[in-house]
């Protein structure tokens, strides 16, 4: 898709455009009850006012979709800076359009997101968004070839032109630069976006220790997938923190008094032994752990799901430690799993980015599961606003598992015991009681 030259008129004169069209209000919109807790970040409402995209579709459905394929690209441009966006919450109101040359129609639009903003970094009163001017395919493509070898993360491998928005970082002298060509300029939209703090954000929860001990065990189920589908050796990143994993476990608890698969003492169970049952006592009670090792999320065969489902209608903790695949693992992890009325659950979705890309299919199924409840009665979820790293997979897991133990952390202590890289956050604890009885 090439943008008419005369289009850059329009681009230029938005700051003029803002003083005509009236916005209209996302207020409207009804709020998300879901709030959000973290060690190392905060949530912040980024509000749009008058956004601005081309496209040549006419159904405001077709232009929703756009948007938020050009709103992707504000998780590379947050990552840049340690932060994230929950674009599952993006809210989109189409204001205006106004029709224009080669088919195109120039579309102004309001808008509101959730915003993981890093805590120690200062919060301005406004931030501009840098995004494709266009949302479809082609717009993507003409972005990709044009920006590729300026405006992109130091650490980006296997680009392509629809996955683009993930390694995308706009901020830097040299993609400012390329922007400002004029043969360029018109695949840029610029606009500003409010920042203030959320009324979302909470303090002093913790998870529901009451629900968890009220069978007098802790039961975890902890998934652990691959770096390299189909890798067989304990280098693989994915295999050790798997490896790890079972070894802690192990030393800090010590010998089981159950274990499925028993192994000599100081062996890792690597590829050999992809699903091991453990059970510890401990002086709290009973700690019943399954970890599990697959290829990944899209890949898992017939009897991971079957042992996946029956494990979470029992389990205290369930976490995903792997690929997000750009948020396809995570949408496929969501829609499985066995759900039953009263479990509370905590959920740690840990993979790269994971709280831009979790949807509500996890909260649905817990709220048929407890009909007449909110979904957030009975589940919590943590997940990511950066990247997560395999090498850190082992110890977040034991996090968890300590304070499920111990009984006394808030969500706040207990994620400052994370890799402060991937900025974690939890949802879904605004409703939790402890230590008041459930």
């Amino acid at each position: 898709m090439r943008i008419d030259f005369v289009l850059v008129k329009r681009i230029l004169a938005m700051a003029a455009v803002m003083l005509v069209f009236s916005s209209c209000s996302i207020e409207r919109t009804k709020q998300s009850e879901l709030k959000i807790d973290s060690a190392h970040s905060i949530g912040i409402d980024g509000v749009v006012s008058n956004g601005v995209i081309f496209t040549r579709s006419r159904s405001n459905a077709a232009i929703d979709r756009q948007i938020r394929t050009q709103f992707k690209y504000l998780t590379g441009q947050l990552n840049g800076i340690n932060g994230g966006a929950d674009l599952n919450r993006l809210q989109i109101s189409i204001n205006e359009k106004i029709p224009g040359e080669n088919g195109l129609t120039e579309v102004h639009y309001a808008a509101k997101v959730l915003v993981a903003w890093q805590k120690d970094l200062t919060l301005p009163s406004s931030y501009e968004v840098i995004l494709p001017a266009g949302g479809d395919g082609e717009a993507q493509d003409e972005f990709f070839e044009a920006f590729k070898e300026t405006c992109t993360s130091d650490s980006a491998h296997d680009m392509s032109s629809g996955a683009y928005w993930y390694d995308y970082r706009p901020k830097s002298a040299a993609c400012q630069t390329a922007m400002q060509d004029p043969a360029f300029l018109p695949l840029v939209a610029r606009f500003p976006m409010t920042l203030s703090l959320s009324t979302e954000n909470t303090n002093g929860k913790s998870p529901e220790y009451e629900k968890i001990w009220e069978d007098n065990r802790v039961v975890v189920t902890a998934v652990f997938g691959k770096y390299e589908d189909g890798a067989t050796s304990n280098r693989d990143a994915g295999i050790a923190a798997y490896n790890e994993f079972y070894r802690t476990l192990s030393a800090i608890y010590g010998e089981p008094s159950f274990q499925d698969y028993p192994l000599p003492s100081g062996q890792s169970p690597g590829i050999n032994n992809p699903a091991i049952n453990m059970i510890f006592n401990s002086n709290q009670g009973q700690l019943d752990v399954q970890i599990l090792l697959i290829d990944g999320i899209l890949s898992a065969d017939e009897a991971f799901r079957q042992r996946y489902n029956e494990r979470t209608r029992i389990s205290d903790l369930v976490s995903y430690n792997g690929h997000s695949g750009l948020g396809a693992n995570i949408r496929a992890l969501a829609r499985m799993g066995s759900f039953q009325s009263g479990q509370y659950q905590l959920f740690f979705v840990n993979g790269c980015d994971t709280f831009a890309y979790v949807d509500n299919a996890l909260r649905e199924a817990h709220a048929a599961a407890n009909p007449g409840s909110a979904p957030s009665k009975y589940f919590d979820i943590i997940t990511n606003a950066m990247p997560s790293y395999f090498n850190s997979n082992s110890e977040n897991n034991m996090a968890l598992i300590e304070a499920f133990l111990t009984k006394t952390k808030t969500y706040r202590q207990l994620l400052s015991g994370f890799d402060r890289d991937q900025r974690a956050v939890v949802t879904g604890e605004e409703d939790n009681a402890w230590p008041e009885k459930f």
